[in-house]
C-alpha cells in the first residue's frame, strides 16, 4: 500500500475523530456514580425522628406548573388551566402548600425518576464501579426506606419495577411504552388506589399516572382531551383526600413538564417547570402568597428523609424544604409563645440542615477521589463548609431541638441560629450550583462544530471514494493531517481555530480535487446508508431495525440479478440468502416489542433456563452442527490453518461442562478454567500468526496475505463464538458463512461499487443476528465474565479485560468484516500486481469506513435534532453510542489490515 494511501486513512480517522468528540462533548451528560449508602457519620446522627407516619406520592407524569396553579383570568386562561379545582379549594384552606417543582435536564422520565429517589443530578452516562443493569444501584430513597424496616407500595408506570426491582412490598405496574395509550396506566391506580390507602402496612405509597404525558405526546396540551385527562386527575385526587388520616403526607407532583407540541427531554421552561402540591389535613401548612415558591426536585429527597426519619441518600444534592419539614400546627401543639415556637424551629432547622450539608460535603469529597472536580470550586466549598461547621459546632447547636421542646431557654441565640441556617444553606446552594454546571447542560456550540467537522470528514471520503488515483496532492494531505491531529489535541483553544485547523485543508483538497477527478457510474445501491443515516430520526425505524436490516440485505442479494443472469451466481446468492433468512431466528427482542415479540430461549444463559432438558439437547446440538458446517465450508473455500481447531475444541468442551452443571445441578472449577485455557491458546496463536505476518512472511504475495488473513478472521471469531456461548454461536457462525459466500460472489461480479453496500449491510446484519439490540438493556454483560468470577471483576485495571470483552462481543461482526475486506476483494485468482490489489483494498476500506460514517453521521443528527424528544436518551443516544462503537470497531479493523498489508506487500 502506497504511503499517500497511509496518510489518506490517518486523514480521515483524526478528522472522524475530531468530529465525534466535540459532539460527544456537547451531547452527553456525563456523571460518575458513587455506590455508597449513607448511615450515621462522624457522631452526628443521620436523621431526626420521623413526624409523618405515611406518604402517598401522587406522580402524575408531565404535569407542568400551570396545570395545577389556578388562573384567576377568564379571559385570557389556556384550555389545560383549572382543570384541578381540588388543589386549589385545598390552598385556601390554609391545608396545603403549592411550588413551582423545577427538574434538571434532561427531563425524560427514567432520568427524573433517578433524580426524584437519590437526590442527585442524573445523567445520561452514569458511569458505575462494575456491569450494572437498568437497576438503579446508587444510594435513594427507597433503598433507605426499606432497610429502615418501612413497606413501599407501588402501582403505575413499570419503568420503576426497573429502577427497583426489589424494593416494593406490593407493586401493580402495568406497561408504559406505547405513548398513545392516555387510559390504560390511570384506568389501573385508579382501580387499586383506594384500596391500598385503607391498608396499615405501608409507609410510603407511590401512584405514577401517564395519561397526562401521553395525552400531550399524542395530541399536545392545548387539545380538548388534556382538560379530560386533568379531571380525571383532579378526581383521583378528590379520592385520596377523602381516605387519608391526620398522621398521611400527600404529595401531588410532575416528574417534568411538556413543550406546546408536548414533546420533553431538554430544558426549555415548559419542560422543567413541574407542579409540587404537598397537602396533609392534620397539619396547618400555612401557603405565603408573597414569595415565590420555587424548589429544586432533588429538594425532595432531603425533605422526605427528615419527614420519615431516614437518612439522606448518599448521592443526594438537594436542600431541606425547611416549611416543608415543620409545619406551622405542630409548633401551636408544643407551645403557645411566638417566641417559643420561633426558638424550637429555628433549632429544628439547624439541626435538619447540619445533617444535610454533612452528608452533601462527604459525598463530594468521595466524588473527588474518584472522578475529576473543578479545584476552585472544590477549594470554595470546602472553605465554605468549615465555616459551617465551625458555627454548629461552636455554638453546641447539635440537638438543642429536643431539649428546646420541653424548655425553650435552653436554646441558642436567635441571631446566632440564623446566621448558622444562612450560612448552611448558601453552602448547599454552591454545592447544588457547581454540580449542575458540571453534568447537566447541553452544550449546543460544540454539537454543531463535531456535525460540521464531521461533515466535511464525509466529503473527504467520498471524493477519495470516488477516484482515489487521480486525487493524491500529498502536501495537502500531510498538512490536513497535521491540522487535524493538533484540532483533535488542543480541543480548548478557540472554536474558529479549532475549526480553521480541520476544514481548512479539506477546503483545499476539495477545490483541488474536483479539476482532476474522473467520476465513475452512478449506481442507485450507493444511497443504502444514506437511506439508514436518515430512518435513524425516527424511534420506530429504531426499534424494528433488524428485520428493515433483513429486507434490505435480502434486496441487494437478489436484485442484480433481475438485469445480470448467471447460473453460477444463482446458486451463491441462494446460498447467501438462505444464511442470512437463518439469521432471523437468532434475533432479539426489545422491550419495546412485547409481547408481540417473544424472548427465544437462545438469548437466555443455561442457568436461567428450567423445564425439560430437551432445550439443552436442541441448543447443545445446533451449536455442534453450525461448528461443522462452519469447518466444510472453510475448508471448501478458504486454506485455514487445521491449528484453530483446537480452539474449537475447546470451546466445544466448555459448552459441555456448562451443560453437565446444568443437569446435575453443581458447578465445577472447568467453568472458569477452560475459558482460560482457551485465552491462553488464543493469545498465542495470535502473537504466532503476527509474527508470522510481519516477520517472518517468506512469500510476499496476494495469495497468501489473503489465507492469513482468513486466519486471523476465524481466530478472532472463535473468541466471539466462546463469549456469545452456544445459544448464539449459530448466529455467529451463519455471520462467517455469510462472507465466505460474498466472497465466492464479488469474484464473480461485474462491478464491485455494486458489492459494497452489501457488505455493509451484512456486517449489520451479523450484529442482530449474533442476538444483539441497540439498547442499553440488552448489552451482554454475562460476556465479562466467561472464565472469570464477578468477584474478580470489580475495580480498577480488573475491569480493562470485561470490557473488552463486552464490547467486542457486541460489535466483533464490524471488526470481522472490516478484517474480512482482503478476503473478498482479492478472491479472484487472476488477481496478481500489487497495483490492482490496492485499488481493490482500497475500495473497500474506503467503502465501509464510509457506510459506517454515514450512519454514524445520521445517528448523531437524529440526536441533536431529538434531544428534546421523548425518547432520546432511551432511544436515540443509545442508538448513537452503539454506532460510534460499530465504526471504532471497523476502524480498528481497517487499520490492521492497512497495517499487516504494509508489512507484508
Amino acid at each position: 500500500m502506497k504511503k499517500r494511501y497511509t496518510v489518506f486513512f490517518a486523514w480521515l480517522f483524526l478528522l472522524y475523530s475530531n468530529g465525534v468528540l466535540h459532539f460527544l462533548q456537547g451531547f452527553l451528560l456525563i456523571r460518575r456514580e458513587v455506590h455508597l449508602k449513607s448511615t450515621a457519620f462522624d457522631g452526628v446522627s443521620c436523621c431526626l425522628d420521623p413526624k409523618y407516619r405515611q406518604v402517598i406520592i401522587l406522580l402524575i407524569d408531565a404535569l407542568r406548573y400551570d396545570f395545577l396553579a389556578y388562573n384567576d383570568s377568564t379571559s385570557d386562561g389556556a384550555i389545560y388551566q383549572n382543570n384541578l379545582p381540588v388543589v386549589h379549594k385545598l390552598l385556601k384552606d390554609d391545608h396545603g402548600v403549592l411550588y413551582q417543582f423545577v427538574a434538571d435536564p434532561p427531563t425524560s422520565t427514567m432520568q427524573r425518576l433517578k433524580g426524584i429517589t437519590t437526590g442527585s443530578l442524573p445523567t445520561f452516562i452514569d458511569v458505575g464501579s462494575n456491569f450494572a443493569s437498568d437497576e438503579l444501584i446508587e444510594d435513594n430513597l427507597l433503598s433507605q426506606i426499606t432497610s429502615s424496616g418501612l413497606n413501599v407500595t407501588f402501582m403505575g408506570d413499570d419503568t420503576w419495577m426497573g429502577l427497583f426491582p426489589n424494593s416494593f412490598h406490593r407493586s401493580y405496574p402495568f406497561p408504559s411504552f406505547d405513548v398513545w395509550d392516555i387510559n390504560t396506566v390511570d384506568r389501573g391506580v385508579e382501580g387499586h388506589l383506594v384500596s391500598e390507602i385503607l391498608k396499615p402496612d405501608w409507609n410510603l405509597l407511590i401512584a405514577h399516572c401517564l395519561g397526562v404525558d401521553h395525552t400531550g405526546h399524542r395530541y399536545g396540551p392545548e387539545h380538548p382531551v388534556m382538560p379530560r385527562k386533568l379531571k380525571e386527575m383532579n378526581s383521583l385526587i378528590e379520592k385520596i383526600v377523602r381516605n387519608m388520616n391526620s398522621q398521611t403526607l400527600l404529595l401531588v407532583m410532575g416528574d417534568h413538564g411538556m413543550t406546546r407540541t408536548g414533546d420533553h427531554g431538554g430544558d426549555s421552561p415548559d419542560e422543567i417547570n413541574a407542579g409540587l402540591f404537598a397537602y396533609s389535613p392534620g397539619w396547618n401548612i400555612k401557603f405565603n402568597d408573597s414569595k415565590t415558591q420555587v424548589v429544586s426536585q432533588v429538594d425532595l429527597v432531603p425533605t422526605l428523609s427528615i419527614l420519615l426519619g431516614i437518612p439522606i441518600p448518599y448521592s443526594n444534592l438537594g436542600s431541606v424544604i425547611l416549611d416543608f419539614v415543620f409545619p406551622e400546627q405542630l409548633l401551636q401543639e408544643i407551645h403557645t409563645s411566638e417566641k417559643d415556637n420561633l426558638a424550637i424551629a429555628l433549632s429544628y432547622f439547624s439541626d435538619a440542615l447540619y445533617i444535610n450539608a454533612k452528608q452533601i460535603w462527604r459525598y463530594l469529597e468521595t466524588y473527588r477521589r474518584e472522578s475529576p472536580f473543578p479545584e476552585a470550586e472544590y477549594q470554595q466549598l470546602s472553605s465554605k463548609f468549615t465555616h459551617v461547621s465551625d458555627l454548629f459546632k461552636g455554638q453546641k447547636i447539635e440537638g438543642c431541638f429536643q431539649n428546646c421542646s420541653s424548655d425553650s431557654s435552653c436554646c441558642p441565640n436567635h441571631e446566632k441560629l440564623k446566621e448558622f441556617i444562612t450560612t448552611a444553606q448558601t453552602f448547599l446552594s454552591e454545592a447544588k450550583e457547581i454540580c449542575r454546571s458540571m453534568w447537566a447542560r447541553f452544550d449546543v456550540i460544540s454539537i454543531i462544530v463535531g456535525l460540521a467537522i464531521f461533515t466535511s470528514s464525509l466529503l473527504l471520503n467520498a471524493t477519495m471514494l470516488i477516484d482515489c488515483e487521480s486525487t493524491s496532492m500529498k502536501p495537502v494531505s500531510y498538512i490536513g493531517v497535521a491540522g487535524a491531529f493538533f484540532s483533535l489535541l488542543l480541543q480548548r483553544l478557540h472554536i474558529m481555530v479549532i475549526l480553521g485547523l480541520s476544514l481548512a485543508p479539506v477546503l483545499i483538497y476539495l477545490t483541488m480535487a474536483m479539476r482532476v477527478m474522473r467520476f465513475k457510474g452512478f449506481h442507485l445501491i450507493s444511497l443504502v446508508p444514506f437511506f439508514l443515516a436518515v430512518s435513524y430520526t425516527s424511534n420506530s425505524f429504531v426499534v424494528e431495525e433488524p428485520y428493515v436490516v433483513h429486507f434490505l440485505a435480502q434486496t441487494l442479494i437478489w436484485l442484480p440479478l433481475f438485469f445480470k443472469r448467471k447460473t453460477g451466481q444463482l446458486i451463491i446468492r441462494s446460498g447467501l440468502s438462505l444464511s442470512v433468512r437463518l439469521g432471523l431466528a437468532f434475533f432479539r427482542c426489545r422491550e419495546e416489542q412485547f409481547p408481540v415479540c417473544e424472548a427465544h430461549s437462545l438469548h437466555r444463559s443455561l442457568t436461567s433456563l428450567s423445564g425439560s432438558n430437551w432445550m439443552l439437547y436442541q441448543r447443545m446440538s445446533l451449536a455442534f452442527v453450525s461448528c461443522i458446517v462452519l469447518y466444510l465450508l472453510l475448508t471448501r473455500y478458504l486454506q485455514v490453518d487445521q491449528k484453530i481447531g483446537y480452539l474449537f475444541a475447546i470451546v466445544w468442551c466448555h459448552w459441555i461442562v456448562q451443560s453437565a452443571c446444568f443437569l446435575l445441578g453443581g458447578d465445577t472449577a472447568a467453568l472458569t478454567f477452560l475459558p482460560k485455557v482457551f485465552y491462553s491458546v488464543f493469545v498465542l496463536k495470535l502473537a504466532r500468526d503476527i509474527y508470522q505476518f510481519v516477520i517472518d512472511n517468506e512469500h510476499a504475495k496476494v495469495s497468501n496475505y489473503r489465507r492469513k488473513t482468513s486466519d486471523m478472521v476465524i481466530l478472532l471469531s472463535t473468541l466471539a463464538v466462546l463469549l456469545a456461548g452456544d445459544g448464539l454461536a449459530p448466529g455467529i457462525i451463519l455471520t462467517l458463512v455469510s462472507i465466505v459466500l460474498f466472497s465466492q460472489l464479488f469474484a464473480e461480479a461485474s462491478s464491485s461499487e455494486e458489492m459494497w453496500p452489501l457488505y455493509g449491510i451484512l456486517s449489520l446484519h451479523g450484529f442482530f443476528a449474533s442476538g444483539h439490540h441497540t439498547s442499553l438493556a440488552s448489552i451482554p454483560w454475562e460476556s465479562a465474565f466467561v472464565g472469570f468470577s464477578h468477584a474478580n471483576s470489580q475495580g480498577g485495571l480488573a475491569n480493562v479485560l470485561p470490557t473488552f470483552f463486552v464490547s467486542y462481543s457486541t460489535a466483533f461482526s464490524m471488526l470481522l468484516h472490516a478484517m474480512a475486506v482482503p478476503i473478498a476483494a482479492l478472491s479472484t485468482t487472476t488477481v496478481r500486481k500489487n497495483k490492482e490489489s490496492r485499488m481493490r483494498l482500497a475500495n473497500g476500506w474506503l467503502y465501509i469506513l464510509f457506510f459506517h460514517a454515514v450512519r454514524l453521521f445520521g445517528c448523531m443528527g437524529a440526536a441533536a435534532l431529538h434531544r428534546r424528544h421523548l425518547m432520546v436518551w432511551k432511544i436515540f443516544a443509545p442508538r448513537l453510542l452503539y454506532e460510534l462503537l460499530f465504526a471504532v470497531c471497523s476502524s480498528i479493523g481497517i487499520i490492521a489490515s492497512l497495517f499487516l498489508f504494509q508489512a507484508t506487500m
